[in-house]
């Protein structure tokens, strides 16, 4: 049986044009972050690639963007970042605190960094999943809300987005226990690994539930499988598996830049495949939820009250 135009959804076009818009794209030297750096800045933004792999693999992604594009090199900067240490996500929030107006202006923050998992604990003392893709998420995101606001002459409201997994669906809930977030996971693809995304969607709903409505929307977004070096730790033949069936960095980069650009969303929402998803029935476990933001603000050093 054939398909009508009807029965399928016409796929996603990014056209809102962001002249004047400053993004931070976390992680934006490859895959699914370059990616995305790449489409904001198709869109005239001025992004600030962030990661810690150093200048030289920046200046080289920065270079594949202006190529691409066709965009001024003026639009893009580097500054790095390394989400493996809480000192360094401070360091950072320190040095963007310095840049004069209206450098210092964020219209969208895309924390798109993060790990399938790593043996071993953060200099912080945590499982590295948890660290990365959510402890240090969390605190870079909190440090720099005060500097989050439309740009000058601009009614949009900022954007901050988060990538999460369709994995935060399958966990055994919130991980609050202390002693078992500072013990060491089992590597790639464990549970720890869900759990990490499942607290990044409960982050999402506490921010959101936290903000001012015309302070910034907040978004949770699931990429899909997509062939990147997020799995470059699997041996060879797993690659060459996952590549086979996987979309490319520039499809798994479209809900991320949806969420960053698209006008009238649900702000604290869920999205796949650039459509509001079903998130995790854990996330509707509102003690859980509370006692883990008021744990991460107590980690991270952070009023579990005033947010900004």
């Amino acid at each position: 049986m054939g398909f009508s135009p009807a029965d399928s959804k016409p796929e996603w076009v990014p056209r809102a044009r962001q002249d004047g818009r400053r993004f931070i794209v976390t992680g934006a030297n490859r895959g699914i972050g370059l990616a995305t750096a790449t489409g904001l800045a198709a869109l005239g933004a001025h992004v600030v690639l962030v990661g810690h792999e150093g200048s030289d693999a920046f200046n080289d992604a920065m270079e594949r963007i202006v190529m691409e594009t066709g965009c001024s090199r003026d639009q893009l900067g580097y500054m790095p970042l390394d989400l493996r240490s809480l000192d360094s996500v401070r360091q950072f929030a320190h040095a963007w605190a310095q840049r004069a107006e209206p450098e210092r202006s964020i219209q969208g923050l895309v924390n798109n960094a993060g790990i399938a998992g790593m043996p071993g604990l953060s200099p912080d003392g945590f499982e590295m999943c948890f660290q990365i893709n959510y402890l240090s998420m969390f605190l870079l995101t909190r440090l720099l809300l005060p500097h989050i606001g439309p740009a000058e002459g601009d009614s949009a409201v900022p954007r901050i987005v988060c990538v999460s997994s369709s994995a935060h669906l399958f966990t055994l809930g919130l991980p609050t226990d202390e002693r078992y977030l500072r013990a060491s996971g089992g590597g790639f693809f464990s549970l720890r690994y869900g759990e990490s995304k499942l607290c990044v969607n409960s982050f999402v709903r506490q921010l959101q539930a936290r903000l001012p409505a015309d302070k910034a929307q907040v978004f949770a977004v699931h990429p899909g499988s997509t062939a990147s070096s997020f799995w470059q730790s699997f041996p060879a033949w797993a690659q060459r598996c996952i590549a086979s069936v996987a979309q490319d960095p520039s499809r798994g980069a479209r809900t991320s830049l949806f969420c960053a650009t698209e006008p009238g969303l649900v702000s604290g929402g869920y999205y796949a495949d650039c459509s509001l998803a079903s998130a995790s029935f854990w996330l509707a476990r509102a003690e859980a939820a509370d006692l883990l933001w008021q744990k991460s603000c107590a980690w991270t050093g952070q009023s579990p009250n005033s947010i900004m």
